[in-house]
């Protein structure tokens, strides 16, 4: 006879185990219901196929939970810890990412090493030394990025749009057109755009016959506008240079910061700097993502997108900073709308071309943006308005002395 008694064992281990697995599995599904108060329902997803819904019967969508790594990661409740699982594959998320990522009101963000560093090495290092890989960090990825942005222009900042259907496209021109006619340019002037990204307000000013002079700290970014002027044979230059150690032979006609101030962070050293870059009369054109905390950056975003002191706009402290200058604020204009859809229609297209991204880059890389895209929009779409955005104009009055 048989003697079928270790396998009964053996039986009875794996189901001690998958009982563990289950337990452990409802619990962290009960720790997401617990914690998160949403207007929405969505259903957990076990490895073994089990499914737990939270909320009512109409999901809006579905997470997940591939192996033990991410049952973990969730069981943390550490909104890195869980980025870092999703950006591994350990879980996923199906149906509406941009309200799913509202789960990360859920977690907490308490890495202290992360974000005691991100301050620490500027002042042990230097700005000037350590901005060079802060920005290759995200900007140098063989320009991936266009992917997803508007074809024509490749503006890595919101356009305008004048209704949801408008596309990235026409959204950019417009948002264009907007900066150029603010600036009160004529044919003949010159400006200067700082982080000029993939050229986008050089193309535009070059059909209105300005002459503009970019700078940029990314190579890739360089290299792509260098070429890009050459082969239109543009009158337009582009320099791998900083800000704050830029000393010019003449000053512009006006100035171009289209979401660059998050990365420059120091608004102080900023508007120092502005006033000998820019001619008495002249104006300066930013936009850019605010937030109501001061250094409201998460862990992820300062590890795997912008590391170093990149941080949404604090607004008392930059108006602090405009106020101490020469500059008088001309115009502002609430931005947030046009964020939230810019991250969502870049986030369509990004999800319309995930084979091709992971053919040229990695799977990593495509679900790290992904998060990125549906992060901003939902933070630009939250009823916490936490997060928004501002289009400012700057002009630097006619009397003020020269040095």
């Amino acid at each position: 006879m048989q003697d079928t008694r270790s396998d009964q064992v053996v039986g009875t281990k794996a189901n001690i185990g998958l009982g563990r697995h289950n337990m452990v599995f409802k619990y962290v599904t009960g720790l997401l219901a617990k914690s998160t108060k949403l207007p929405f329902s969505f259903a957990i997803h076990s490895e073994d196929g089990e499914s737990i819904p939270i909320g009512g019967d109409e999901h809006v969508f579905d997470l997940y939970i591939r192996n033990q790594a991410g049952l973990k990661a969730i069981k943390s409740l550490n909104e890195l810890k869980v980025a870092e699982s999703y950006i591994r594959g350990d879980i996923d998320i199906e149906g509406d990412f941009i309200k799913a990522l509202s789960l990360r009101h859920a977690f907490s963000d308490r890495n202290i090493l992360i974000k005691n560093w991100r301050r620490i090495a500027p002042i042990l290092f230097g700005r000037e030394r350590l901005n060079p890989q802060w920005i290759a960090k995200h900007y140098d990825l063989n320009n991936i990025q266009l992917t997803f942005i508007d074809a024509d222009y490749h503006t890595y900042t919101p356009g305008i749009y004048e209704s949801e259907e408008t596309s990235l496209e026409a959204g950019a021109e417009l948002k264009l057109d907007t900066a150029f006619q603010s600036l009160r340019l004529k044919p003949g002037d010159s400006v200067l755009d700082i982080g000029c990204g993939w050229g986008g307000f050089l193309r535009f000013a070059e059909r209105k016959k300005v002459q503009v002079t970019g700078i940029t700290l990314s190579r890739d970014q360089k290299q792509y506008v260098d070429d890009l002027i050459k082969e239109n044979n543009f009158n337009a230059k582009v320099m791998y240079q900083d800000l704050f150690s830029f000393q010019p032979s003449k000053k512009y006609d006006g100035i171009v910061l289209m979401g660059v101030l998050e990365d420059l962070s120091d608004y102080q050293r900023v508007m120092d700097q502005l006033p000998s870059l820019v001619k008495p009369g002249g104006r300066i054109y930013m936009d850019f993502a605010v937030a109501k905390k001061s250094f409201h950056t998460s862990s992820f975003t300062t590890k795997y997108v912008w590391p170093g002191t990149f941080r949404a706009v604090y607004m008392p402290q930059f108006i602090d900073a405009i106020r101490k200058s020469p500059f008088e604020i001309v115009a502002l204009y609430n931005d947030r709308r046009n964020y939230y859809l810019w991250s969502k229609k870049g986030l369509e297209r990004w999800v319309q071309k995930k084979e091709d991204v992971i053919k040229q880059t990695s799977e990593a890389l495509w679900r790290t943006f992904r998060l990125l895209l549906a992060g901003v929009a939902n933070g630009m779409s939250s009823p916490s308005h936490l997060l928004s955005a501002y289009r400012m104009i700057l002009e630097l009055p006619e009397d003020t002395p020269t040095a």
